[in-house]
């Protein structure tokens, strides 16, 4: 039977891929239940070092289905927060995945599509692919993107992308911190590939406390506070596991065991 998702797990790598081309990989709320079902059996498993985040077809996610949408006007109002959340829900579990993720964009992304990719800790775009926050003109808030979409190009622009409403190429998301890499199609999958190997020379708890910590002192004021947050996370790291078996890598001039 055909599922909203596909996913696997192999070299420490774990797949989300949403499989719904048909349908613009727009994701309705069992596909959004998917997704953070997915995320949360992925972040419990030793074996996954890095997840990357893509999906079949031509389309890498047009966001919320608007045949699913268009039957809210119907639900009580409790449903269609249900609803709502639902969305929310699966952009803030690519959001909080405690390791490193990566968009693979293949083709558009679109609205809610923006905030998926965006979600994730790096954006690999290919050049054919377009992008636009299109909700204001079918007359819709394009909520979900929004906290992130303010995080990756800040609130001027944001602002402009959600007001207008209109498409742009690869080299525009790019030039707006949209994207972090446009490369070609056919370069797509090996340019994901080398950020894989490279996020899996990173020792694990560094990587989870970097995605724990910076929101953390993201919300502070640049104050003591934060030099008091982060000398206490510098303190506690430096006795982990992790950080003695580095150094002493470091110093036998050979890898770490968490990159073989």
């Amino acid at each position: 039977m055909t599922t909203t998702i596909k996913t696997s797990v192999a070299d420490g790598v774990a797949r989300l891929t949403l499989n719904r081309p048909d349908a613009m990989n727009s994701f309705d709320a069992d596909t959004a239940r998917a997704i953070a079902d997915a995320l949360d059996g992925f972040a419990g498993d030793d074996a996954v070092r890095v997840l990357v985040l893509g999906s079949e077809g031509r389309v890498f996610s047009a966001g919320g289905d608007f045949n699913w949408v268009l039957t809210w006007p119907d639900m009580d109002a409790i449903t269609r927060r249900v609803s709502a959340d639902a969305m929310m829900g699966a952009i803030q579990a690519v959001y909080d995945f405690p390791k490193p993720s990566i968009a693979r964009v293949q083709g558009a992304a679109v609205g809610g599509g923006i905030g998926l990719m965006l979600a994730c800790d790096f954006a690999l775009a290919s050049t054919a692919a377009r992008f636009g926050l299109t909700s204001v003109r079918n007359g819709l808030l394009a909520g979900i993107a929004i906290p992130v979409l303010i995080e990756a190009v800040g609130p001027r622009m944001a602002r402009q992308l959600l007001m207008h409403g209109g498409m742009f190429d690869a080299a525009t998301a790019l030039r707006i911190g949209l994207v972090d890499q446009a490369v070609a199609p056919e370069a797509l999958d090996e340019t994901v590939d080398a950020l894989v190997a490279e996020l899996k020379l990173g020792a694990p708890s560094v990587q989870r406390l970097v995605k724990q910590l910076l929101p953390e002192i993201d919300a502070l004021p640049h104050d003591g506070g934060v030099a008091e947050l982060i000398g206490e996370h510098v303190a506690s790291q430096c006795t982990s596991e992790e950080a003695l078996e580095g150094m002493r890598a470091f110093l036998d001039k050979r890898k770490p065991r968490w990159t073989v």
